[in-house]
């Protein structure tokens, strides 16, 4: 079952060099799991392919001439003015990036990708976003556009937003995903992504799956993206883990929404952040890691932002347990794996209730489903790829 909940975003670009695949991997270095490992150890020969699928509810919007850098410097929170070093080596083809409203609210992410230059010299990239919310976003960019030498065009029946991805992260891709995608920079395993031509074959040596394969892949990851991960004008872009995916560039100039972003970065306190999540029936046991997916789980999943609730371990057995606090929202899900935006240390205090050597101060997560009725159990993952450190939880709210 796979519904607007469910769904997914994408991006895509050209081929990236090995300098910049170096620069990745260096940046990541410090990363390490504190709560799940997402290594494919126990994967076949079939799991361990790489895989391909085309990503729907993605739109692309072209947006070319000599201004085009100036104009989207001043409005994503990332410094696109690699995407400009076209001449060097190191030069990426993709930036990942977010635009947020001045008051420092997400409205969209966003994929930059590099294409050739136009005749005259002039930039020419192509931004992968999500369809519902391209048609707004497009109205506040041009609010800016004002006499800038810009051209924007929706080209979306034109091209078609692709992803690869494989279980293992020491597999290299095949040629031709080298050749036509560029890595994405969210996170290790998460692939490689591409704007290609809509009418473009996906024979680069790789199995071509259904959509829902990419998104099932992106959760067990813990990456959110677009419109329903992201609600439009109501999120913030740390709770959202743009700064854990190289979706931030603290050192570049102003931009729209950058002092809440910023004052967020420096002051360290961001008490929420997007997590992945399993959901399981009281009664039965926790998943022992988010790979657990259930594919034969067919109970409805909780609406769009459906409130996930924490009480403690101490009042589950007792004759009229506590509502508990609100811990967060969720926002996407497939099968019995989804996302929420959660408090972080409501997450780390996480402890399943059937297991008498649990957490002293141990809280069961839990969510209604669609029906309102159907109590799903929540168990909240810390994704591998994450820095070592966590900011500190104290102070206000991000």
């Amino acid at each position: 079952m796979f519904s607007l909940r469910h769904t997914l975003v994408s991006s895509a670009a050209l081929k990236p060099t090995s300098l910049h695949r170096a620069a990745f991997i260096a940046r990541r270095c410090n990363f390490s799991s504190t709560s799940v490992s997402l290594s494919a150890s126990s994967t076949d020969a079939t799991s361990s392919a790489w895989k391909i699928a085309k990503v729907p509810h993605r739109g692309v919007l072209e947006v070319s001439g000599r201004d085009t850098v100036k104009l989207l410097q001043g409005l994503v929170s990332n410094d696109v003015k690699a995407l400009e070093s076209s001449k060097t080596n190191s030069a990426p083809t993709l930036v990942y990036a977010g635009f947020m409203n001045p008051q420092g609210r997400m409205l969209a992410d966003v994929f930059i990708h590099r294409q050739p230059s136009l005749e005259d010299g002039s930039p020419r990239w192509l931004l992968d976003i999500d369809s519902r919310t391209l048609p707004s976003l497009l109205s506040f960019i041009k609010k800016f556009k004002l006499r800038s030498k810009v051209r924007l065009v929706d080209v979306s029946e034109q091209y078609s937003v692709v992803q690869a991805w494989s279980a293992s992260t020491s597999q290299s891709p095949p040629a031709a995903i080298g050749d036509k995608l560029s890595l994405d920079p969210r996170c290790p395993t998460i692939g490689y992504r591409g704007v290609l031509s809509s009418d473009t074959s996906l024979d680069f040596g790789a199995s071509a799956v259904e959509d829902m394969e990419y998104t099932l892949h992106r959760i067990i990851n813990g990456i959110a993206e677009g419109a329903l991960d992201f609600p439009e004008g109501t999120s913030l872009p740390l709770e959202n883990n743009l700064d854990y995916m190289n979706g931030v560039d603290f050192r570049k100039g102003c931009y729209v929404g950058q002092e809440l972003t910023a004052r967020t970065h420096h002051t360290g306190v961001v008490r929420k952040r997007i997590v992945p999540l399993s959901l399981y029936f009281p009664g039965t046991p926790a998943p022992r890691s988010i790979e657990e997916v259930n594919r034969q789980f067919t109970h409805q999943l909780p609406p769009h932002l459906a409130e996930v609730r924490s009480k403690p371990i101490s009042t589950v057995a007792d004759a009229k347990p506590a509502r508990g606090k609100a811990a967060g929202k969720f926002t996407s899900g497939i099968h019995n794996v989804g996302l929420a935006c959660l408090r972080l240390e409501q997450v780390k205090r996480w402890t399943d209730a059937s297991d008498p050597s649990g957490k002293e101060d141990g809280l069961e997560l839990s969510v209604l489903s669609e029906d309102g009725e159907t109590t799903l159990l929540v168990r909240p993952w810390i994704p591998s790829w994450w820095p070592k450190e966590e900011p500190q939880s104290t102070g206000q709210d991000a």
